[in-house]
């Protein structure tokens, strides 16, 4: 300063000179100004948004100024000099009037306007946008400088954008948010992906696989013309039984958001049976209709049921299914037929098999018919001389085995068991011993067996003849002849 007053003293200094010498004073000062303009106004603020940024003025102590400018970084937004009476915004406040998509605006394009007074130079900006975020200063040019006058004034612009959507894609990026997606096989691994756009800042993405917590792999965008920023959390899963039906959520926190944002689909993931089973009752009564079930369960989709039964049976088959609580399938076949005694003892199959399963799971069982005896005799004509032994044989295949009679017949009869030649036993072979054989035994013979189901009779019979010894012979002469 002394080295100006006594240049320009001692001869008339240049405008320019002049301004050269105010510049350099002005950075030199420039620290302790900014020391004496106290600490930094923050202010957050949302699209759309209204926000006053302040630059306090003392005319009273410091002088009138000569300027005052806005700047946005190093970008001057907006200026003003009071001894010229000229006023302008400039840059990203004019931006809207060179948008052509914005010609209805007229004069109110422009986004940025100085509040003056006695005590103050503020600036209002209307509506914010993203990208107005940054260090705001303004800075004042006193005529005076010799004051010691804070001549900058800074304030921190930070702008919030909550995510303007959320949405799951699946891997060809198609947007599956809110569907059922699938099916898939069980050990299939599947990429989904979550997007977020239009946050700012970026915000915080988590998965829910029902209750699970699951981290995706993330990746940010920002977007250079808003400002905003798009995310997207990748996830890999590898599916199980356990994720048949499960809901999977993307969740998105930001703090413009008094709440989460959701994004959700169901998983529909297909299983093979687990198990299949035939009802313990397996067993019933020749003639009576008799009901087979079987049971699969924990497949999806819902299998198909088959029965395998021993040849020639005629039967009905009626299927049912229903959804468990873990979106899996119970699935129920019932078989109706009408057993014989052919049947007893016959082994019985039922499969399940779905989409996802090679080979059909199996359970067997053997069928329990019980029937009446079913009696076979020895058919035959048969000649025996009296006073031999003969035996008549009966076979008897009956369910239950145990026999509570068995009857032997001649000519329709009942044979009496009082009678010591005849003899029986109530087995399944109760062969007829006679000893020893009489002429009056001719006859033609039957079998009867009774157990706890009925009784029947042999539909065979057998034919007894029986030849007698002779007793004596009689030689009587011819009387008659030639005399």
């Amino acid at each position: 300063i002394h080295f100006y007053k006594r240049q320009c003293w001692q001869s008339p200094c240049s405008s320019e000179y002049y301004q050269i010498i105010m510049f350099v004073l002005f950075f030199l000062l420039l620290p302790a100004l900014i020391s004496a303009a106290g600490a930094m106004e923050k202010i957050i603020a949302e699209p759309g948004d209204e926000i006053l940024l302040t630059c306090p003025v003392n005319t009273e102590v410091c002088g009138a100024y000569h300027s005052l400018k806005w700047y946005h970084e190093d970008t001057r937004v907006y200026v003003f000099s009071p001894s010229a009476q000229f006023r302008n915004a400039e840059g990203a406040l004019m931006n809207r009037c060179l948008d052509p998509s914005q010609q209805s605006l007229g004069p109110a394009c422009v986004r940025g306007s100085l509040e003056v007074t006695d005590t103050s130079a503020d600036l209002r900006i209307s509506p914010v946008e993203l990208r107005d975020e940054g260090e705001y200063r303004c800075e004042i040019t006193y005529l005076d400088i010799s004051n010691n006058c804070p001549v900058v004034h800074f304030t921190e612009v930070l702008t919030v954008a909550a995510p303007e959507s959320v949405t799951i894609t699946d891997h060809e990026d198609e947007d599956i948010t809110g569907q059922v997606v699938g099916p898939y096989a069980a050990g299939a691994e599947v990429v989904f992906s979550c997007q977020a756009e239009g946050g700012k800042p970026a915000p915080a993405m988590t998965w829910m696989l029902g209750d699970e917590v699951l981290e995706g792999d993330i990746s940010e965008e920002e977007d250079k013309e808003t400002g905003s920023w798009n995310v997207r959390s990748e996830l890999v899963l590898l599916l199980d039984r356990e994720h048949t039906g499960a809901d999977l959520t993307c969740i998105v926190e930001h703090e413009a958001l008094d709440d989460t944002l959701d994004a959700h689909i169901q998983v529909d993931v297909n299983v093979p049976v687990s198990s299949v089973s035939l009802a313990e009752e397996v067993s019933g009564q020749e003639g009576i209709e008799m009901i087979l079930s079987c049971t699969a369960v924990g497949g999806r989709p819902a299998p198909t049921l088959s029965w395998i039964m021993p040849d020639n049976v005629q039967f009905q088959q009626e299927d049912s299914s229903s959804l468990l609580d873990d979106e899996t399938f119970e699935s129920v076949s019932k078989l109706t037929f009408t057993p014989t005694h052919e049947e007893n003892e016959k082994e019985v199959s039922c499969q399940a098999i779905n989409d996802v399963m090679d080979e059909a799971l199996e359970d067997k069982a053997d069928l329990f018919v019980e029937y009446a005896p079913q009696v076979n005799i020895q058919e035959g004509n048969e000649t025996v001389a009296a006073g031999d032994e003969l035996l008549i044989d009966c076979e008897i295949n009956a369910n239950p085995e145990e026999l509570s009679n068995v009857q032997w017949f001649r000519n329709g009869n009942a044979v009496e068991i009082t009678d010591v030649r005849f003899n029986w036993e109530n087995t399944a072979t109760p062969s007829l011993s006679i000893n020893p054989v009489q002429p009056s035994d001719a006859g033609t013979y039957s079998c009867s067996a009774e157990n706890s189901i009925g009784q029947t009779r042999s539909p065979l019979t057998y034919n007894l003849e029986v030849t007698a010894p002779v007793e004596s012979v009689t030689i009587q002469d011819d009387l008659t002849g030639t005399v």
